[in-house]
């Protein structure tokens, strides 16, 4: 009699180690973009708005989500409870609800409860564990844990390949443009002492002359500080299925004096929104470049090619009447007026020529990314979380600034030999006076 019983009990535990093992291959994990998640792009869609898009009847949860899990509902209206794990980029996230039809598959998305402040912090890539739990009606808990990449939050993702299906992402690079980044503020002030403008205030000017100027201030900062081309897009993570590229945050850009096509045109646009000049990034095959509106309407649009920040070119033979007139002459520094000028000149060309490609919805390599439009949509700039400090810039270093300062060093001198000599003549008068005196007693 207790061996029929054991031989019943063996049967019945083999049997729910059976079930149980079935039941553990329900459910598929999904993890992020080919197991790899991007702090950049999290930190950005954060606050997405997805007004007017209709989700998928076979995905449930989150719509923005990146971390779910895809199983067949085994019964109509199959009640399931996922929560996800991913410490300690996200805390335990759970969504609760019931699959409507048998035989479907879904995908089930919790609202991820990400911690922000440490993705925005990964500055290397990072592995983490991430645990999914599923539970079907009352049945046992099933649980999977997967090993997810964490890349640094300088790769920005462009396009995700999903099997013949390519996903352009490339509007992540918004993130990086950061008009509120507390350095943006110290920047202009030290272009304002420079002297090329008096004040920033965007479009009130109401001229394009007005506009051409402030945006000449930035970029001879920018060239008085050194700040020059460096071609580093290598990310420090690769994939098949994930086109990325590295992008120096604001405070690495300003302190290393370094950029790439993507690192200048995030900065400069950065501080042409920081003086209410609407800008944006175009993006073409393998390259960045700057494109602003000359008036408040957006009828008219130039283009300014960063990479020239730093380099040395002779001065241009002619110049337009519009520019001619921006910048009066006495103001334009020797280095930077002649690589302002061909930057205009080469971008805006590019800007005209590629006109009907940007217009292709096919042409995903030709992009233009209006982050004024990205931050109504809800897409976040990269907060400052790096704590780094900023490298004032030394005036003297700067050719025209030094030139200033001799002149009024001269006038200083002249000042001091204005007051010697008249303290001299105050010398004279007194000892004239005093030898007078003497005169008056011995007589």
């Amino acid at each position: 009699m207790n061996a029929k019983y054991c031989l019943l009990f063996l049967l019945f535990l083999t049997g729910s180690r059976v079930s149980l093992a079935q039941s553990q291959e329900a459910f598929t994990p999904l993890v992020g973009w080919d197991k790899q998640c991007f702090p950049s792009f999290i930190i950005g869609t954060a606050a997405m708005k997805l007004e007017g898009i209709t989700a998928p009847t076979d995905s449930l949860g989150d719509p923005n989500g990146l971390l779910g899990i895809s199983l067949a509902a085994p019964a109509d209206n199959t009640e399931i409870d996922v929560t996800i794990e991913c410490p300690p980029f996200a805390a335990a996230s759970r969504f609760v609800g019931k699959l409507p039809k048998s035989g479907t598959t879904y995908s089930v998305y919790p609202k991820m409860n990400y911690d922000y402040n440490a993705l925005s912090q990964c500055t290397q890539v990072t592995p983490v564990n991430v645990v999914f739990r599923v539970q079907l009606n009352a049945e046992p808990i099933l649980e999977k844990t997967v090993t997810m990449i964490v890349r640094p939050v300088n790769d920005c993702p462009l396009k995700i390949r999903v099997g013949d299906q390519v996903f352009d992402r490339s509007f992540t690079f918004a993130t990086y443009v950061n008009e509120q980044h507390p350095f943006t503020d110290r920047l202009l002030r030290e272009a304002l002492d420079i002297g090329v403008v008096d004040q920033f205030d965007g479009y009130q000017g109401k001229c394009e002359e007005a506009v051409l100027r402030q945006v000449y201030a930035i970029w001879d900062l920018l060239v008085a500080r050194d700040v020059r081309y460096s071609s580093i897009t290598t990310t420090s993570s690769d994939s098949e299925h994930i086109l990325s590229q590295n992008v120096r945050l604001l405070e690495d850009t300003i302190n290393n004096q370094q950029a790439n096509c993507v690192d200048g045109s995030v900065l400069f646009v950065s501080l042409l929104r920081k003086i209410d000049i609407e800008s944006f990034l175009v993006l073409v095959p393998g390259h960045c470049y700057v494109g602003f509106y000359l008036d408040p309407e957006h009828t008219k649009v130039m283009a300014i090619e960063t990479t020239l920040l730093g380099s040395e070119v002779e001065s241009p033979e002619t110049v337009s009447e519009l520019l001619e007139s921006a910048v009066e002459e006495d103001l334009r520094d020797e280095y930077s007026w002649a690589s302002y000028v061909q930057a205009l000149e080469t971008g805006t060309q590019h800007w005209l020529e590629s006109q009907e490609k940007f217009n292709d919805a096919d042409q995903i390599d030709y992009r233009v990314i209006d982050v004024a439009a990205a931050r109504k949509l809800g897409v976040l700039p990269m907060p400052f979380r790096s704590g780094a400090d900023f490298l004032a810039f030394d005036h003297s270093e700067n050719s025209r600034y030094a030139e200033m300062s001799d002149e009024e060093s001269e006038m200083e001198d002249e000042a001091d030999g204005d007051y010697a000599a008249a303290d001299d003549e105050e010398e004279w008068s007194e000892e004239d006076e005093y030898e007078d005196e003497l005169e008056e007693e011995e007589e």
